[in-house]
């Protein structure tokens, strides 16, 4: 039993809790963790809903992938297959090109005109999250928000 006390205790030690709000300062550790355990299974389950969504987060390339799309069709700039390279270093440019084309292939991701702006090049392909992939990973966000929301330690 002590040594369980000791491991928690060293856990709690290194666990940087300065960055929660102050009424969460006090938390238990063990109550930190089944609080957090049971976000990420809410969240995965949402998820699992949407097929679109359950492709994109497959995996971490995909899951950078969408989010570079997707950051680029908030913000109205173009974003293309070299651009993403560019940002994913750590992955080779054909392996991100065979993933854009597979999430075309699937209709998850478009190729449109960038936002209230004429592209710099005609032969850049714009590319941006389908109207389906935007709703279910926008509704997974509200699910997200709300789950955190209502749980509040």
């Amino acid at each position: 039993m002590n040594d369980q006390i000791s491991r928690k205790n060293r856990i709690t030690a290194k666990v940087n809790l300065d960055n929660l709000p102050s009424h969460l300062k006090k938390i238990d550790i063990k109550q930190l963790g089944g609080a957090v355990s049971e976000f990420i299974h809410h969240a995965f389950k949402i998820k699992q809903k949407s097929d679109s969504l359950n492709w994109c987060f497959a995996n971490i390339k995909r899951s950078k992938i969408f989010l570079n799309i997707f950051h680029a069709n908030q913000n109205g700039v173009e974003i293309y297959k070299e651009e993403i390279a560019k940002k994913i270093p750590e992955y080779y440019y054909k392996t991100i090109a065979k993933i854009i084309d597979d999430g075309m292939n699937k209709k998850y991701f478009l190729l449109l005109p960038v936002d209230s702006a004429v592209g710099k090049d005609a032969k850049v392909k714009n590319i941006r999250p389908s109207e389906q992939l935007m709703i279910d990973f926008l509704n997974l966000s509200v699910e997200i928000i709300s789950f955190i929301d209502k749980k509040r330690v």
